[in-house]
């Protein structure tokens, strides 16, 4: 990622005070709608375990959604294949976090902090079809490049608990899209906990 990428998230990511906040987008494509999170209606966090596409368990993470949908937390609840299988249209972005209870900050891609990763999904039911007939799947998701940091000042996984940090990464566009260079996001957030995040598979 460019030096004058990062100098520009850098001066979004001061720009304001709130708790929950997302800068970047992505403009609309044959597979994928336009994705901003102009309104975040929800931000949750906990532990989720990791799975491949046939089920099998590969792991686990803390992880941290933002979401245009409210209530989210329920949402996934009722569908835990919500990011897999769009129900309805949402934008999503999901911050990876080694599942070692660590605060401090973690660079994807450095040795150390495995597990360190993000994607951003937008979802469009009317859109999954030709999504499966380019990438295989109903959702392409915009994964992060090794660049950047996830920063996490609280952490906590009680119910009724928040975790607090910061983030600026850049993303990739999902095969066979693509772009003229890194997608840059920077935020925020202040996220409560979800405490059944343990069923819901992730992209």
């Amino acid at each position: 990622m460019g030096k004058a990428a990062f100098a520009l998230l850098l001066l979004a990511g001061g720009c304001g005070n709130n708790d929950n906040v997302v800068y970047g987008s992505i403009g609309a494509s044959t597979i994928t709608p336009f994705i901003s999170f102009e309104n975040v209606n929800s931000v949750i966090s906990g532990r989720a375990r990791l799975t491949s596409a046939d089920g099998g368990v590969t792991g686990t993470s803390e992880v941290v959604i933002f979401s245009n949908r409210p209530a989210l937390c329920d949402r996934l609840l009722q569908n835990p294949d919500y990011f897999r299988n769009p129900h309805e249209a949402y934008v999503a972005l999901i911050l990876f976090l080694p599942g070692d209870n660590r605060l401090g900050t973690f660079l994807p891609g450095r040795p150390g902090d495995e597990g360190t990763g993000s994607e951003i999904i937008g979802a469009d039911p009317s859109l999954a079809q030709a999504s499966i007939e380019k990438t295989g799947k109903p959702v392409a998701p915009f994964p992060a490049e090794n660049a950047g940091y996830i920063s996490v000042r609280d952490w906590s996984e009680a119910a009724g608990g928040e975790s607090v940090g910061t983030f600026i990464l850049a993303y990739d566009p999902p095969p066979p899209l693509t772009s003229s260079g890194p997608l840059p996001f920077s935020g925020n957030f202040k996220s409560k906990v979800c405490t059944t995040l343990d069923g819901t598979q992730l992209p």
